[in-house]
């Protein structure tokens, strides 16, 4: 068996590992729920999370694809793009694809395959770097659509402390507040 062959046989198993991997960087709440809800209107970030990952794998499998930028793996990384965390963790998941395929490699007695994983760790450390060009134009698309806030004062809508919404939620905890002192404990009898 050649390693395309395994990665195929493998698809499955090995895309629900990675899976767990990236998304085990969540809450444990949010893991249950990106992981148990499959429906993409419920959860459109375990879904964009899933078919990035799905699709990058297959560009992994593929020897003759070069090509990494895929509608769902930018939708992956625009996602990653808005959470605040580094560059290199946004990335890093898929390096951990190298280790999943070397185990499962080990596991069906396939050490001979040496030079093919070594391709394949080739092409996982070019996606990296192509992925990292696409995070890092996601991410300053995000700083520029802040910045073009700030210039035109729209962030004093949303910031501000008279912005409705932030008006609903004063009122809110004013109301939670005063049910919770004007609550007369119960007397014992």
């Amino acid at each position: 068996m050649t390693l395309p062959e395994l990665l195929i046989k493998k698809r499955e198993y090995l895309l629900g590992r990675w899976e767990d991997i990236i998304l085990g960087e969540y809450a444990k709440d949010t893991f249950r729920i990106f992981k148990k809800q499959k429906d993409p209107f419920a959860n459109p970030v375990g879904h964009k999370i899933r078919i990035g990952m799905a699709e990058l794998y297959d560009l992994l499998c593929d020897e003759s694809d070069t090509e990494v930028a895929t509608p769902g793996l930018e939708d992956l990384l625009r996602v990653r793009a808005v959470q605040p965390i580094a560059a290199s963790t946004a990335i890093s998941f898929v390096f951990d694809l190298k280790t999943l395929v070397a185990e499962q490699c080990e596991k069906e007695g396939m050490d001979r395959l040496y030079k093919e994983f070594l391709a394949f760790c080739a092409r996982v450390d070019a996606a990296a770097l192509a992925m990292f060009d696409i995070f890092s134009n996601c991410r300053q698309t995000v700083y520029q659509i802040r910045m073009n806030e700030f210039k035109t004062g729209r962030h004093i809508i949303t910031d501000s402390a008279r912005c409705s919404s932030q008006i609903m939620k004063e009122d809110m905890a004013d109301s939670i507040r005063n049910r919770t002192t004007n609550a007369q404990p119960n007397e014992e009898r």
